[in-house]
């Protein structure tokens, strides 16, 4: 090869002085007083240098996270560099660090020049082979320790976003994830599974819970978030339960999964002519409370012994109580206890898919323009939802920005939509949508029965459906997995569980079991002593639009649903047990 001049100019940019100190002399090691001679790194001015022209890299631009690194701590890697035949200095290896330190303005970059590729084109193609395919990336779990060090070391997480180019999120999520312990970073890393971030911090909750890392490495539940979610309202709900009993027993009030034979709730007594109230009986030796397991469920008081204490029954109007109700006469067929199983289990589901996908909404609606991959899909939907107005957005749209879930979503004002682009005005027009459609098929009361093909909600099944389409189409590559009950709902057909196979048993040896049930059950009770009761019963006087059969698998000829009365006794006795197997399955 031709020997190659170098111009002498261009080792003589300096970014900045740099005091480095000389490096103490180890004892007994080579003579004192010979110090190594430290050198800054050569420097050459941006515009001595020229992109290659053929650089094989498809996507040459920087990206903004890399440009925001490069304007903190600038070029770390040395570009390498060779003549340019038309004069100048082509850039070899490192035309992404060029286009970073060109869009930042940095004056001068570092560089090694490469005397074998100067006259030599074909070396210098395979040179960018060469550094990219050797070169081993960290993988996240090795990115979560380094953030995590330099928080150790004493970085703020301000500086250290600042040096990286990170966002706030993911600077505090790598952190949190680079403490893990061992058990969690062994489940990590022993996972097909490509982690993110903040998908690795997740699991700092659990570090210490065996069955809850087990039930996240087998993702027992379905998507990984969605898992999560589940495990961790299944744990709110124990912590919630467990202060319930606290503050209750320190109250001097007895606390029982169930209430006791003869015991009467509040509501059913009188405190003259007003009914009994919680003050009214906190001196009474036969208070106690009823704490149902089931998630969501609130406390119940109830006197032990009316009759003994004195109490005047309300439907009486004396202290003397209302003879027993007989037990209504049915033929009706009894719904097995898995339909039972199914609704506890289909609760608490919605709910953790409601706040997944929530997350990612909000995650979603913060960009300024709609993803390219999927910008004709919601100016497509948008349109459309506008043009037909179905129910959820009949009822909810004008209030929509009045909601604390539009709050969620960014809050989008008319200032926005002033200084938005017109692709970014698909976005803004979407959150009071998605608002409008959050609200109807999570928000409170009949809301959440809309997953259900049993009950009635503002939102129908169908209409839930096209939403949950909707999301799941947009998201497909934008991080957005949705669950099985969403799947569900999407799809149009039953849910049996996220893992039906697993833990549901088969309907043909339940019936039975649901039978037995029946003839066991205690008396029925006022269900509005009994909030968490909502979640099985129908709504009195409700207009049933959604009512079908859960249970698909009954014979031709099958009799119709019992009445409320009589479900209602079934509920008490089934769903207790139902719901203590999958409240204590995972942790």
């Amino acid at each position: 090869m031709n020997e190659v001049a170098v111009s002498p100019d261009i080792v003589d940019v300096t970014v900045a002085d740099v005091d480095i100190p000389a490096a103490p002399a180890s004892e007994g090691e080579g003579p004192r007083g010979a110090e190594p001679v430290y050198t800054e790194r050569p420097m050459i001015p941006v515009e001595l240098l020229v992109a290659h022209p053929g650089n094989v890299r498809e996507d040459r631009q920087a990206s903004e996270e890399f440009c925001r690194s490069v304007a903190a701590a600038g070029i770390i890697t040395p570009l390498e560099i060779t003549v340019e035949p038309d004069g100048g200095y082509r850039v070899v290896d490192g035309n992404v660090r060029l286009d970073a330190a060109l869009k930042v303005g940095l004056p001068a970059v570092p560089y090694f020049f490469s005397t074998d590729t100067a006259d030599d084109e074909g070396l210098q193609y395979l040179h960018m082979l060469i550094t990219s395919r050797f070169r081993t990336s960290l993988s996240v779990h090795e990115e979560a320790q380094a953030l995590f060090s330099a928080a150790q070391a004493g970085m703020t997480r301000t500086e250290i976003r600042r040096v990286t180019g990170l966002s706030s999120r993911e600077v505090k999520a790598g952190v949190r994830a680079g403490g893990l312990g061992g058990a969690a970073k062994q489940l990590a890393a022993g996972m097909d599974y490509e982690w993110t971030l903040e998908e690795l911090a997740l699991l700092k909750p659990f570090e210490d819970d065996p069955e809850a890392l087990e039930a996240i490495h087998r993702r027992w539940y379905g998507p990984l978030k969605y898992t999560v979610q589940r495990l961790l309202d299944e744990r709110e709900a124990k912590t919630r339960r467990a202060k319930m009993i606290a503050d209750l027993e320190a109250a001097g009030v007895t606390v029982t999964d169930d209430r006791p034979d003869g015991a009467v709730p509040l509501g059913h007594l009188l405190n003259g002519d007003q009914k009994m109230d919680t003050d009214a009986h906190a001196t009474c030796p036969g208070r106690g409370a009823w704490l149902a397991p089931w998630i969501g469920a609130s406390p119940n008081q109830y006197c032990l012994d009316p009759e003994r204490y004195g109490h005047v029954f309300a439907e009486t109007g004396t202290t003397s109580p209302p003879p027993p109700a007989e037990p209504a006469p049915t033929t009706q067929a009894v719904k097995p206890t898995v339909e039972r199983r199914i609704v506890v289990e289909g609760n608490k589901a919605w709910a953790a898919a409601a706040t997944v996908r929530q997350q990612w909404l909000r995650e979603f609606l913060a960009h300024k323009t709609p993803p390219k991959n999927v910008a004709a899909t919601i100016a497509r939907f948008v349109t459309e939802q506008l043009v037909t107005m179905p129910e959820p957005l009949c009822r909810a749209l004008a209030g929509a920005r009045h909601s604390q879930l539009f709050e969620t979503f960014g809050s989008p004002t008319a200032l926005n939509v002033a200084k938005s682009s017109q692709q970014g005005l698909w976005m803004i027009a979407l959150a009071p949508i998605a608002t409008a459609y959050e609200r109807e098929i999570t928000g409170d009361g009949e809301r959440r029965n809309t997953w259900r093909e049993d009950k009635y909600s503002p939102c129908t099944r169908t209409d839930a459906g096209i939403w949950l389409r909707f999301i799941t189409e947009i998201g497909a590559s934008h991080g957005y997995e949705p669950s099985p009950i969403e799947k569900a709902v999407a799809n149009g057909v039953p849910y049996r569980g996220d893992n039906p196979s697993d833990d549901l048993p088969d309907e043909t040896t339940t019936e039975d079991a649901g039978s037995e049930a029946a003839s066991t059950a205690p008396e029925t009770h006022d269900e509005h002593d009994d909030p968490s009761l909502d979640m099985s019963e129908p709504t009195p006087g409700a207009a049933d639009v959604n009512a079908r059969s859960l249970d698909r698998s009954s014979a031709p000829g099958t009799a119709a649903e019992p009445d409320a009365a009589t479900d209602s006794a079934i509920v008490t006795a089934e769903i207790r047990a139902d719901t203590d197997d999958l409240q204590t399955k995972v942790a």
